[in-house]
This record gives structure tokens, C-alpha cells and sequence, in this order.
């Protein structure tokens, strides 16, 4: 299974300043790095994000999606478009979506099926709250959100699954190498009750939450750690590819 290192741009970058910031990546990264790469940008600079990268293996996707092709939904963006403008991925439930936008989770599980339905992969996202966590309801939280965003994917098909802390998000804080070893090996637990062991086994776990290069090793370590899903770190270039080079030799 290849280490993989996703950027999540949130509402950052505008066309040029994409254009600008594939370009240096493009310059630093060797060919053999390129397919462990995918980049999220908001849905504006999307269309120059896919110019940028034509003729690289390194992917992109979307931040979000509606579970609709097309119809009367104003400001959502269609999953067949996604896919029609080169997109290879889509993120589902992230913290920021749950906590900010309310989506709620049947909405998840129906955003996964329309991806995988068009051949698309989901990452799906998951996370537990300070209080939760204070509270002793992490496992708790964390089967139900595999469980309702997942009770309509096709294990025959990519997906992938995303842990990342909400109290970790943009805060600096990052869970220690024992809490994220303990969430991992609960989700790929429930992933084992749900798709079978076999097929879970190969379903990516990436970790999210304040990853940098400065502590990327100390995670990318962990058994259950495949990848990273980075947030603000993913927005310069240099310490973009140095947190991947900083992992997947470990």
C-alpha cells in the first residue's frame, strides 16, 4: 500500500496562486512521488488545478459534493462534473461540513454511493469533538459515523477513510501517536465487521489534524497510518512534499 499525502486547501488560493503552487511541486517532485499526491481546491480554482496538472500522475479532487448529478440544488457542485473535469477523488464529512454546515450523516452515506457510482473515491472523515472526547465517547462516535457513511458504499470499489480529531484541526494540537494508533486500529476493526477482513485490510486510514513535517515521522510510523489528510501544511509546497518525504521511507 502506498503512503499517501492529500491536501486539503479549505477556501485558500485563487486561480493563480493554484497555478503558481502545482507548478513548484511539479519542479521539487520525482516521477516515482507523483501517485501518492492529490490535492483538494476549492471548487473556483478547481478548473486550474486540472490544467496544472496535465501530464502528472499527481490527482485532484473535490472538498465536497451533492449526491445529484445535476437538478435545482443552488451552490452545490455535481459529482458527474467532478469527474467529467478530471477529478479522481472527493472528500465526505469532513469536521468542517459536520460542525459548521450541519450535514447530516444520511447525507454522507448517499454522497458516497453517488461517488463510487461514477467511479470516483471517497474519503470519507471522521472525528470526535473535545467533549467527546473528554467524555470517554471517541469509539462511540467513530462507529457511527463509519457505520451511517458507509451503509451505502460498494467494498468492491476505492474508498478510503480519514481520521482526523476535530480538536486537532487548525489548532496546532496534535493527538499523540497512542490516541491515533488506538482510533486507527477501532476503525479498521468496524471496517472488518463491514466489508470482510480481507477487504478491509486494504482500505487506506489517513490521519488529519496539524500534520507538519515536524511531525509527520512520528505518526507516519504507526501500522495503521497509510497516509496523511493535511490541512494548513498543505498550502506551501516545500513542506507539502517534505511531510511525504518526511513518512514514506518509514
Amino acid at each position: 500500500m502506498i503512503f499517501r499525502v492529500f491536501g486539503n486547501w479549505k477556501m485558500h488560493k485563487n486561480p493563480q496562486e493554484a497555478r503558481d503552487f502545482v507548478r513548484r511541486l511539479r519542479a521539487d517532485i520525482r516521477p516515482e512521488e507523483e501517485n501518492s499526491f492529490c490535492l483538494f481546491p476549492p471548487a473556483l480554482t478547481a478548473f486550474a488545478v486540472n490544467e496544472a496538472l496535465l501530464s502528472s500522475k499527481i490527482s485532484w479532487g473535490g472538498q465536497n459534493c451533492y449526491f445529484e448529478n445535476a437538478g435545482a440544488f443552488t451552490g452545490e457542485n455535481s459529482p458527474q462534473v467532478l469527474k467529467e473535469m478530471g477529478a479522481g477523488y472527493c472528500l465526505v464529512g469532513h469536521s468542517e461540513r459536520r460542525q459548521v454546515f450541519f450535514e447530516p450523516e444520511d447525507v454522507m452515506a448517499k454522497k458516497v454511493k453517488a461517488l463510487q457510482d461514477l467511479g470516483l473515491s471517497p474519503v470519507l472523515c471522521v472525528g470526535e469533538t473535545l467533549d467527546n472526547r473528554k467524555w470517554g465517547r471517541t469509539a462511540e462516535v467513530i462507529l457511527r459515523q463509519l457505520k451511517s457513511g458507509l451503509a451505502l458504499a460498494d467494498f468492491s470499489k476505492e474508498i478510503l477513510v480519514a481520521y482526523e480529531p476535530v480538536w486537532a484541526i487548525g489548532t496546532g494540537e496534535v493527538a499523540h501517536p497512542e490516541q491515533v494508533a488506538e482510533v486507527h486500529d477501532q476503525i479498521r476493526k468496524v471496517l472488518e465487521e463491514l466489508a470482510g477482513a480481507a477487504r478491509a485490510s486494504e482500505i487506506p486510514l489517513l490521519y488529519g489534524g496539524s500534520v507538519k513535517a515536524s511531525n509527520a515521522s512520528g505518526l507516519a510510523v504507526l501500522k495503521e497510518v497509510n497516509g496523511f489528510l493535511v490541512g494548513g501544511a498543505s498550502l506551501n509546497p516545500e513542506e507539502f512534499l517534505n511531510i511525504y518525504r518526511q513518512s514514506a521511507s518509514l
